[in-house]
């Protein structure tokens, strides 16, 4: 039995022709500049074994699959979202803001493979901003049927803030007419969504809090934002960031270099994991749902930047690659998707059910076990995205989706396009 308690939380064919009237914040581009496949040139690392060509058509495959099952035409004639179908994150299969994140990181990364791709991206920005809260970011989380937030007074979550702000900068890259749109939102993230002395908070309502999520703390986005939006001091909150895994993996997890959920005293210099049961109940002071994307976070932003600039999450991400390659002995599906900081195994959520098995757990291990240049465990994790052993649904293969693209090296860099 799996369960699933995060705080963040088929595609009906149109003719394209006529949802690009509707659908835009740009009008349909003639070109797309970064066509799939990309073949990246990573700073670090190495790639699956595998040709190019055959890892492209593996990305190919799972994304006819994700969008079949996941990418969803409502709840207006002018709006796409991600259904959470699978993992009961929202009613009725609705979309949360982490999900429609994925989505509108995911579409236009594949565009030149997707003819759609921009009347898709298009139609999820579309609900975010007809689906915004008082700070102008996007409602966490709404009903398939109604469309509407049922969670009280409606806010954001972190995570799906960032994924957001950089899917419209992926997209002013690949298409271009977003400029305005990604600045915007920027300013309302960097106003709402960090705390006064440069940390990530979790939500965007909650005050200037001590509190933070490590499976927020994607760098490469950040660095992107820096890039991007120079009215905004993004180095900062990527100091700060760096500097806050570094004494909390040195203090609770110097060998393993595992994240829990949650943290507390983030505004200090000895931040500590939360209480077991802070924000949510998997527990909160180890690895759970959260922090299992934290490898996939880490790794992809040292492949992105290299042993320099990415030197924080090249350490954090070779250190968890070396730990669950030695837990699951080298079997990802064996990754348990709970995990105490001493790099051993919970085998029980926070309720005591058993809980061991996840498709979510070993796949993000993909990225930082490429960034630590494990090519052995690097084609382990390439085999296994092939699979879903444990018939997991919108979260475990909207992840996977993403990594599949970085394992391939499809992942292109907006700061350098």
């Amino acid at each position: 039995m799996r369960t699933r308690r995060r705080l963040q939380f088929v595609a009906t064919a149109t003719a394209a022709s006529l949802l690009t009237l509707s659908l835009g914040t740009a009008a349909q581009a003639a070109t797309t500049a970064h066509p799939f496949p990309a073949h990246t040139t990573y700073k670090v690392g190495v790639l699956p074994s595998d040709p190019a060509a055959t890892r492209d058509s593996a990305v190919e495959k799972q994304y006819d699959s994700w969008k079949a099952n996941y990418l969803v035409h409502g709840c207006a004639s002018n709006e796409y979202y991600v259904s959470t179908k699978g993992d009961g994150d929202a009613k009725n299969n609705g979309p949360v803001s982490e999900g429609q994140g994925y989505g509108m990181n995911i579409v236009p990364l594949m565009a030149g493979y997707d003819a759609n791709a921009q009347t898709e991206f298009n139609g999820l920005w579309q609900l975010v901003k007809d689906h915004k809260d008082s700070a102008g970011l996007m409602a966490w989380q709404l009903d398939g049927k109604t469309c509407k937030y049922y969670s009280g007074t409606p806010d954001s979550a972190t995570d799906g803030d960032l994924d957001i702000g950089y899917g419209l900068i992926l997209a002013d890259k690949q298409w271009g007419g977003y400029t305005a749109d990604a600045k915007a939102w920027l300013a309302s993230f960097y106003a709402h969504d960090v705390a006064s002395d440069g940390h990530l908070k979790c939500e965007d309502d909650s005050g200037d809090t001590a509190d933070t999520r490590p499976s927020d703390n994607m760098l490469d986005h950040l660095r992107a934002f820096a890039a991007y939006d120079t009215a905004h001091d993004w180095n900062k909150v990527i100091a700060k960031q760096e500097a806050l895994f570094t004494s909390l993996t040195k203090s609770y997890s110097a060998s393993a270099g595992l994240l829990p959920d949650f943290v507390v005293n983030a505004n200090t210099t000895s931040p500590k994991p939360s209480p077991a049961n802070y924000m949510e109940n998997q527990p909160d002071n180890i690895v759970g749902y959260n922090s299992i994307r934290v490898p996939w976070h880490m790794g992809t932003d040292a492949l992105l930047y290299g042993s320099t600039t990415a030197a924080t999450s090249l350490g954090i991400a070779t250190k968890e690659s070396t730990c669950l390659k030695t837990f699951s002995k080298g079997v990802p599906a064996n990754v348990w998707p709970h995990m105490n900081l001493n790099c051993t195994g919970r085998s029980t959520d926070g309720d005591g059910n058993t809980d061991t098995q996840a498709e979510e757990a070993g796949d993000p291990v993909g990225p930082a076990a490429m960034a630590a240049g494990d090519q052995a465990w690097t084609d382990a994790i390439w085999t296994e995205l092939s699979k879903n052993p444990f018939g997991d649904g919108y979260y475990g293969e909207s992840i996977k989706m993403l990594v599949y693209i970085v394992m391939a090296g499809d992942y292109w860099n907006p700061v350098t396009a």
